[in-house]
């Protein structure tokens, strides 16, 4: 994930609790791995596509796997055959207000097992500037410069700020209750990039928006503000993509 310094990729989830329910986040969130130690979040949105973040793919041409954890908590394993970066991604906008357009697509060969389920993804926000309850997963870090700490799948609450940015298209995850004694005790790390913000329905989860950047102090991988990209924002290209895939997505 990015972090900054104050912006940088996002890492993984301080505070956050371990994902054990198998028909909780576990069956929507994987994590993905490539060249050069890369090691980001994703969600499944379709059977044949995990929607990440851009920056993910600095690395270049290699091998990237998608990795999750089945009902019984074992890991399983897929090749990505193919990746799609947004064609505006642009990571020198990290710490403007422009368009970073951090989002990408994963395409695995075969369709995803029955335990690993495809979560509609958000037409709307509210846009409203109130504060929404949302839930967060990823694979990241749990502690500042811990890096034994990652590779556990953990969820958290948090509170996200339901208006997006029209510049950068981005959603914030700000902890509007912490105190100067307690912001540092949760937030989002490194590992948490691409993953899901979640709003929770009646029907189950919608898939908000997708882990970007984190803003921290110097020498953090963890930030108490996160920013998100709205997928809302880019339903043209995520069903563009979706479709030349030949597995199409579902918004609501």
């Amino acid at each position: 994930m990015l972090v900054l310094a104050l912006s940088s990729p996002a890492l993984a989830i301080k505070g956050g609790r371990d994902a054990t329910d198998p028909g909780g986040v576990r069956s929507h969130v994987v994590q993905i791995t490539g060249p050069g130690g890369t090691k980001c979040s994703g969600t499944v949105i379709s059977k044949k596509l995990v929607l990440t973040a851009a920056h993910c793919f600095l690395s270049g041409h290699g091998e990237y796997r998608i990795r999750a954890l089945d009902a019984q908590f074992r890991f399983r394993f897929a090749e990505a055959t193919q990746v799609a970066i947004h064609p505006q991604f642009d990571v020198q906008a990290l710490g403007t207000t422009a368009a970073i357009n951090d989002i990408a697509l994963i395409r695995v060969e075969q369709a995803f097992p029955d335990w690993l389920v495809p979560v509609p993804l958000a037409s709307r926000v509210a846009d409203d500037g109130s504060f929404v309850d949302v839930q967060v997963a990823g694979f990241g870090m749990s502690r500042d410069r811990v890096l034994s700490s990652a590779g556990k799948l953990r969820e958290r609450h948090f509170d996200m700020l339901d208006q997006i940015d029209t510049r950068s298209h981005q959603l914030f995850l700000i902890d509007h209750k912490a105190t100067r004694r307690t912001i540092n005790n949760n937030g989002i790390c490194r590992g948490d990039s691409g993953g899901p913000v979640f709003q929770r329905t009646a029907n189950g989860y919608v898939l908000v928006g997708v882990i970007s950047a984190v803003m921290g102090g110097k020498g953090k991988d963890c930030g108490a503000i996160t920013a998100v990209t709205a997928v809302s924002d880019y339903r043209t290209f995520i069903e563009n993509m979706a479709d030349a895939a030949g597995s199409p997505v579902k918004f609501q």
